[in-house]
């Protein structure tokens, strides 16, 4: 049984990675637990190699004990500290394995992988831990993405904390790195093609495709109880629905802006422009700059004017 994690899916959020997450947990052979979030921190605040002196192996513990997503792990903060207590010259991999090896031992596959879609950021340091790991990258229209970041709450495609364009580039630069272990998966062909794509997955894993794969929706109870108002739409039939809502959804002022914003990232994945032509460019330029200046003015004027009923309950600027 291996203990570590073997691959990795990772991507902006929204991107559909609990869609992939729940139709790879479909194979006999694969267990892919909720996000763990903490190893982004590890990562930053201790040795990547050699061994951890006492003091940071007991920060290292803190880190990830104190998280909010420890809970889902389902290993004990005392239990955790007793098998590293056991540890001889205890590494920060050494450490994370002990949740590793807690998560698939429970669900009594063979290989174990981590869906945490913000480690795009930490793809080499996690080489540095695991040599032989995989990477599978899913990446969305960022048009599309944009709109599902705000209908969440979250953060505005101009803002500093909008991940899609740092994914991409973050998935272009680790491609071209380590070119046998990461593989790019488009979320529009996991949805047009899922069979075909969940196939390509495999092959890239070393492993065989599974029909009930397909079956996601009889493992949405996967997701924690925190995200599921997130994810609604996961006991739904795939359908075109899901592809380009941004023609649907976004006028053409909005349009414009989120294109401003995102446009090369947009153009490296291939992915349609409603304002293609060389000539918009000068003009995005100056939008994305504008916006971007008064994105705190923005975050705080449009849900106050949405309150006060003087803008629709939706809007993408």
């Amino acid at each position: 049984m291996v203990a570590q994690a073997s691959f990795f899916v990772v991507g902006a959020g929204r991107s559909g990675t609990t869609l992939l997450r729940l139709i790879l947990a479909g194979h006999s052979r694969l267990h892919i637990p909720p996000e763990t979030w903490f190893l982004r921190p590890l990562v930053r605040d201790f040795p990547l190699t050699g061994a951890l002196t006492q003091p940071q192996l007991e920060r290292a513990i803190e880190t990830m004990v104190q998280h909010e997503r420890w809970p889902d792990m389902d290993l004990p903060a005392a239990e955790l500290r007793r098998q590293a207590a056991t540890l001889p010259q205890p590494t920060l991999v050494d450490l994370i394995d002990i949740v590793y090896r807690q998560l698939l031992s429970a669900s009594g596959k063979q290989r174990l992988g981590d869906k945490t879609p913000h480690y795009f950021a930490i793809v080499p340091e996690l080489l540095t831990l695991y040599p032989a790991s995989k990477y599978i990258y899913l990446i969305r229209d960022g048009h599309d993405v944009a709109i599902s970041w705000i209908d969440a709450g979250w953060h505005r495609y101009y803002d500093p904390g909008f991940e899609w364009p740092a994914a991409v580039a973050a998935m272009r630069r680790d491609r071209a790195a380590y070119p046998s272990q990461v593989l790019e998966v488009h979320y529009e062909d996991l949805v047009h093609q899922s069979a075909e794509t969940a196939r390509t997955i495999c092959a890239f894993l070393d492993e065989t495709f599974e029909p009930a794969m397909l079956d996601w929706q009889d493992r949405t109870a996967l997701v924690a109880p925190r995200d599921q108002h997130l994810h609604g739409r996961l006991r739904d039939p795939l359908s075109d629905d899901a592809i380009a809502t941004w023609r649907r959804r976004l006028s053409a002022i909005e349009c414009f802006a989120v294109e401003a914003c995102l446009y090369r990232e947009l153009t490296q994945g291939n992915y349609d422009l409603r304002f293609s032509a060389p000539g918009w460019r000068p003009l995005f330029r100056l939008t994305a700059m504008l916006l971007r200046i008064s994105s705190p003015l923005l975050r705080r004027g449009i849900p106050y004017l949405q309150t006060r009923r003087m803008l629709p309950g939706k809007v993408y600027l």
